[in-house]
């Protein structure tokens, strides 16, 4: 370190820290009684550094990080302590001085920035209106250079266009701009890469690490991903039914953590960089390991027997005219087989999953379902198939927020689909299906605005398993939930499995859970299989370009340092045919771009 960094951080510790919370207790209303969801959080973070908050869902530690901005939920109140932030109280700021914090002093960046940016203004109206809010200039220039600053190609265009015609990670970019729009001193980041792939969220964290340096901000990170954490945090506070139980230097921490729960924490991660893990279970596929080779534009050779679910060439698109979402892919399901596709956002991964749940209907090719018991052509729209095959091919939504409604209780929102499926609502069926799932009979009079996430998305899994399915479609259905809820989420799904004879469609992000749970993984880029394989062959290669992006991009806990993907630019391009690597491990041809 040279002396004239020493001196920066020697100043930067003897200012006074942007923000300071102190005693924190928070709790909200039920009923008569009061519910403590903060109990006594105290730290500081000073200019130019970055604590990571983490905990299980419901924990509170969004609860924490949205005081910064003078932020408490309805019904909530401050019990006791305080909130300072640039010097000032947020709790006792008058209304103009609040407007003038949030955005101005602090900014937060959340969680689904498709849901944060306004549907029908286009991208560069509303970070020209985060300027006016606050008084900084908004002429073409300044917006530009925003867009610039977080690394969006070509500005005059991304600024014409709305937000629906932007990727996941691009719509999470022009959140950070308007965000940092005014130069905030306090930056907060509530699971800014939740939603996003590997290879988009390395980009995005390594520009909000760099604007965090360059602006000299305060920044708390709100995380479950305990890898996000480890190569973007200086110190981590762990919470604990709002309580902090332990916080140390993330190196210390990781090396050597104190606290029980910390401990189990870490021991409940999944480790993509060994085969399995604490709950792995694969097994061998039922299906037999013969093949043939294809055509080159029929994708890769397809393993034959009796699979349950056969895709041969399927084409998806959304609309005539449009590149197609899905173009050319083949693919087989085994009796209780999971099989992972993983891929960027946009690769076609989810829209494969909502075609094979019928939501969305294939333009050419074959997609059949046959489990011995129920068979039927899977082209056929939900609402048209039989209701045998409707039960048996169930799927759970990404977005726990937006599949259940908000003004029916829990209870009400799993009777439904046992009423559709088997005619019967009885509660003790509900709640032994709660229970399963890991909440309980407790929570079947509750509504989903009185649950964590990673509790609505639970709710979401136990409407899955009401109509007794034969085939789960769990598309990204570990993204909102924190590591032990995860791991538990995950062995549910290997018990099925066992005990039921469950096949599953596994759609995840993550290498490291996709590791622990599949049988075999089919990588897709740009609506194409490039690369499927048993699970350890496809992480032990040889493996497609692409595939290597993105194990590289891979974050593991204890790791301090982001990983370099070049901000996702592509250097190969699809070349004729595939290549057999053996063991039914098929990789497509490729060259250098």
């Amino acid at each position: 370190m040279t002396a004239t960094h020493t001196d920066a951080h020697s100043q930067v510790l003897t200012e006074t820290p942007p923000v300071q919370v102190q005693d924190l207790a928070i709790s909200y209303a039920a009923g008569r009684t009061e519910v403590p969801v903060v109990r006594g959080v105290s730290f500081t973070i000073a200019a130019g550094r970055t604590l990571g908050l983490v905990g299980e869902s419901g924990s509170g530690k969004s609860t924490v990080a949205r005081t910064l901005l003078a932020h408490l939920r309805t019904g909530s109140r401050i019990v006791a302590g305080t909130v300072t932030v640039a010097g000032q109280d947020v709790f006792t700021l008058s209304p103009s001085a609040t407007r003038r914090l949030r955005g101005g002093t602090a900014s937060v960046v959340a969680q689904n920035a498709g849901q944060a940016l306004t549907p029908s203004m286009r991208v560069g109206e509303q970070i020209r209106e985060a300027l006016r809010a606050h008084g900084e200039p908004d002429g073409p220039e300044r917006v530009a250079e925003l867009v610039r600053m977080v690394r969006l190609p070509d500005p005059d265009t991304i600024v014409r266009r709305w937000p629906h015609q932007l990727s996941g990670g691009q719509q999470q970019r022009v959140a950070i701009a308007m965000a940092v729009a005014a130069r905030p001193s306090v930056l907060v980041l509530d699971e800014p890469t939740t939603a996003l792939d590997v290879v988009t969220q390395a980009a995005v964290l390594d520009l909000v690490a760099d604007l965090g340096r360059e602006l000299g901000m305060a920044v708390l990170l709100v995380s479950h991903d305990l890898g996000v954490i480890s190569a973007m945090a200086d110190e981590i506070a762990v919470m604990r039914r709002g309580e902090v139980v332990e916080h140390q230097a993330t190196a210390e921490l990781f090396a050597d953590p104190q606290h029980e729960y910390t401990k189990a924490l870490l021991a409940a991660v999944p480790d993509g960089t060994r085969p399995g893990g604490p709950d792995h279970h694969r097994h061998d596929a039922t299906v037999p390991e013969t093949v043939t080779d294809a055509p080159a534009a029929a994708g890769p050779p397809v393993r034959h027997g009796r699979p349950v679910v056969d895709a041969r060439d399927l084409v998806i698109r959304y609309g005539r005219g449009l590149p197609a979402a899905v173009d050319g892919v083949s693919f087989t399901i085994g009796p209780r087989e999971t099989l992972a596709v993983v891929g960027e956002s946009g690769s076609g991964k989810s829209t494969l999953a909502t075609a094979l749940a019928g939501l969305v209907p294939a333009e050419s090719g074959t997609f059949t379902y046959d489990d011995g018991t129920t068979s039927g052509d899977l082209r056929v729209p939900v609402a048209a198939r039989r209701p045998e095959l409707r039960r048996a091919v169930q799927l759970v939504f990404q977005n726990a927020d937006t599949s259940l409604n908000p003004r029916r209780t829990v209870g009400a929102a799993v009777a439904r689909p046992l009423r559709l499926f088997t005619g019967s609502t009885s509660r003790a069926r509900v709640d032994e299906l709660l229970t399963k799932v890991g909440l309980g009979p407790e929570f079947a009079d509750r509504l989903p605005a009185q649950l964590s996430g990673g509790q609505r998305q639970r709710v979401g899994i136990a409407r899955a398993l009401a109509a007794g399915p034969r085939l789960v479609i769990a598309d990204e259905i570990t993204t909102a939930l924190d590591v032990q809820v995860q791991a538990g989420i995950l062995a549910l799904l290997a018990d099925l499995q066992r005990d039921d004879g469950l096949s599953c469609l596994f759609i995840s992000h993550d290498l490291a859970v996709v590791r622990g749970v599949a049988d075999r993984v089919a990588v897709m880029t740009g609506g194409q299989i490039i690369e499927v394989g048993p699970t350890e062959r496809v992480f032990s290669g040889p493996n497609h370009p692409y595939t290597r992006t993105l194990l590289a991009a891979t974050l593991e806990p204890g790791i301090t340092e982001l990983p370099d993907v070049d901000d996702g630019v592509q250097h190969w391009r699809h070349a004729d045919g595939w290549t057999d690597q053996g063991n039914g491990h098929h990789v497509r041809n490729w060259e250098d771009a």
